[in-house]
């Protein structure tokens, strides 16, 4: 007896049938958990305004170091930068402008001018002094980006070998005691 026929037209597939399939409910539960991840991780306006002031920042940065800049790294300082100062991403942007405005071509001319605001100032130092020592932070909440990469080793790159040890600049422990009467 031959049940193929009968058994094919009462055989149904799960993806025919609209409605609730395992598939469907992985698929939805995975991407309902992508989207409340990343929404609560970050919320969106951030996440826009980083990347319009990432452009800026590596166009500033460009500008008060006078080299290229590497593009992981400057993500890297922008994010640690922005998180200690709450006003950082404006000032990135309103130093460009003012850099922009007056055509200054060198940082030299940006650091003579006059009468500097303030914060700018503070901006730039901060954004000099990130590329330069590849920490960003007071040494209570330093944070070492980049160690290697950082641009103090530049003048005797391929003279000196960079160490391979220590926490970054300044990480020099406490002057060790002087012992008085020590034979050999």
């Amino acid at each position: 007896m031959d049940t193929s026929m009968t058994h094919k037209q009462t055989m149904v597939k799960a993806e025919d049938t609209p409605g609730l399939s395992r598939r469907n409910l992985l698929r939805s539960s995975v991407i309902v958990g992508l989207a409340a991840l990343a929404s609560g991780a970050m919320p969106w306006q951030s996440v826009l305004a980083a990347q319009v002031s990432s452009d800026d920042f590596m166009a500033l940065s460009r500008f008060l170091i006078s080299r290229a800049v590497n593009p992981v790294l400057a993500a890297r300082y922008y994010a640690a930068l922005d998180k200690r100062a709450p006003n950082f991403s404006t000032n990135v942007i309103a130093l460009k402008q003012l850099i922009d405005a007056r055509g200054y071509k060198h940082v030299d001319e940006y650091l003579a001018q006059p009468d500097p605001d303030a914060s700018l100032r503070a901006t730039a130092t901060s954004i000099i002094s990130a590329w330069y020592l590849g920490v960003v932070g007071e040494p209570a909440d330093a944070e070492l980006i980049s160690y290697s990469l950082a641009m103090m080793y530049q003048p005797t790159h391929g003279i000196l070998i960079i160490p391979t040890y220590g926490g970054g600049p300044d990480s020099w422990g406490p002057k060790p005691a002087l012992i008085q009467d020590s034979k050999v």
